[in-house]
């Protein structure tokens, strides 16, 4: 019930209902009355009638009943007529004896009433009409009686179509209701769709043009809260990148004066010992630069620097230059295939360098000694195609979603990497408006990585 459509169609729909109601109630009655007028002016014509007819016959009072005073209660529902006329006190000139009397105004006014008789809901008129002979007054009440199965089929005739006319605008209303409130929140479902496409670091501001006045200062507010989170990101980055300037000072300057160390003429425990600290600089060394490259290629993020053409196939043979030591010391075979002789792409040197450099370095450092590992370079449409497949471990299906964040090893037990190759390589090709992605080889060995990059300016 938390749903503002239904909310707002509820607070639309119950007072309308109920006005449509309060309105059907109104009809009802209006059909009622008019029914009952109906039925009540047929029931005094009807009595007139009979007692127009009452007149004298030598010395007694007669009562003809002519046949329209009947005829006009003739319908489809059959309705039951009965008649009583009287001379009063008590002499009956003709109708049904038992029928209940009632007593009717003095002043000519007819008198109506609901009665039983015979099993039966009757409608009942009595009046009044004095008849006079020979200076006498003689009082003849007239009453005649109807049941009610026309007065309720003219009810049904009369509200029937009325309520289903309500009931036709109340569905219309509901209607055009949902109608409106869809295309009417349509903006906001055109902004949880923006917020569901976005990147979990994008922090750039909602567009409000298109939203109602009402929502806007909601997400100004939000707005403004991304503007001061996004402060606060940079601030952190800042921190990191900082430190790793500052570290990587004293840091190489250690490792230079382990290296002076190393060859002093000094006992083996203290060589030894030498060793390991230059193992942990040339790690801390290592980590230091991997900061530096993430560091850079979020800042490069949502940026318009400008763009230079990047050979991919010059960057791809100096980065396997740099690795083949470390291959060679492994027996791995690293090799470069292109299908063809100009890979280029606009975009940023230095983070192309590190996405590739990260790739072959990872797969390097986990293919087994004697592997291969092999760097494919080649054009496809508007996209450039970097694909590095080795004979490493791989990495599981469950596990590839997460490799790309910060300090994620997957499946790898050893010391050998910190988990933030991957976490450059998504970084830096986001960054260049690419995109990367990890697949088992059909042959079930290894890992296959594939980076697209596009070949224009964007």
């Amino acid at each position: 019930m938390n749903q503002l459509r239904v909310r707002l169609l509820l607070w639309v729909l119950v007072p309308m209902t109920v006005v449509l109601a309060l309105m059907a109630g109104l009809s009802l009655a209006n059909a009622r009355s008019t029914a009952l007028l109906i039925q009540d002016r047929r029931l005094l014509a009807s009595a007139e009638m009979m007692a127009g007819q009452v007149s004298w016959q030598e010395d007694r009072l007669s009562a003809e009943i002519p046949p329209a005073a009947l005829q006009m209660f003739a319908s489809r529902e059959r309705d039951r007529v009965y008649f009583q006329i009287r001379a009063h006190p008590g002499e009956l000139l003709a109708g049904w004896p038992d029928l209940p009397d009632r007593v009717a105004p003095d002043n000519g006014v007819p008198l109506y009433s609901d009665i039983q008789y015979r099993g039966n809901n009757l409608r009942m008129v009595t009046l009044i009409r004095r008849v006079y002979r020979d200076g006498r007054t003689i009082t003849v009440s007239v009453s005649v009686a109807e049941s009610r199965n026309a007065f309720y089929h003219l009810i049904d005739t009369l509200w029937r179509p009325i309520l289903l006319q309500e009931s036709v605008l109340l569905a219309l209303a509901l209607a055009l209701m949902i109608v409106g409130l869809t295309l009417e929140l349509r903006p906001l479902l055109l902004l949880r769709r923006d917020l569901q496409a976005r990147e979990a670091d994008d922090l750039m501001p909602l567009e409000t043009v298109q939203l109602q006045r009402e929502l806007q200062p909601i997400v100004e507010t939000i707005n403004q809260y991304a503007t001061r989170l996004t402060a606060q990101v940079n601030i952190q980055k800042r921190f990191v990148a900082d430190a790793a300037h500052q570290l990587r000072t004293p840091v190489a300057l250690m490792s230079t004066q382990l290296d002076y160390a190393a060859h002093l003429a000094v006992d083996s425990e203290l060589k030894e010992a030498l060793r390991a600290v230059r193992a942990c600089a040339r790690r801390l060394k290592d980590l230091i630069n991997q900061l530096l490259s993430l560091s850079h290629a979020e800042a490069a993020r949502g940026t318009n620097l400008p763009r230079q053409n990047v050979n991919l196939l010059e960057v791809t043979q100096q980065i396997l230059v740099d690795l083949s030591v470390l291959a060679d010391d492994k027996g791995i075979d690293l090799g470069l295939s292109s299908t063809s002789t100009d890979v280029s792409v606009m975009s940023y040197p230095t983070l192309v360098h590190a996405l590739l450099f990260n790739l072959v370095d990872n797969a390097v450092r986990y293919t087994p000694r004697g592997g291969n590992v092999t760097v494919h370079a080649g054009l496809a449409g508007t996209s450039a195609i970097l694909q590095v497949d080795d004979t490493g471990p791989g990495i599981p299906d469950a596990l590839k979603p997460h490799v790309f964040e910060r300090f994620s090893r997957g499946n790898v037990s050893d010391n050998n990497g910190f988990g933030l190759g991957l976490a450059i390589v998504s970084e830096a090709a986001r960054a260049c408006g690419g995109v990367v992605e990890l697949s088992s080889r059909p042959d079930g060995v290894g890992l296959s990585a594939v980076v697209r990059l596009p070949t224009g300016e964007t």
